[in-house]
């Protein structure tokens, strides 16, 4: 078993503020993601409604 309690160390091998900078360029990039999609579904749903 890894001792995470050594250096504060985690199973990533992230520091906790290089944790935090990837969390939230992760959670940006998905809503933009999310975003994208609901509008390309808006947009079929708007050229074919049935589709």
């Amino acid at each position: 078993m890894v001792d995470l309690e050594r250096k504060g160390d985690s199973l990533s091998g992230l520091t906790n503020a290089e944790a935090k900078e990837f969390h939230s360029v992760f959670m940006s990039s998905f809503i933009v993601f999310i975003l994208a999609c609901a509008l390309a579904h808006f947009l079929v749903w708007s050229w074919r409604p049935w589709f």
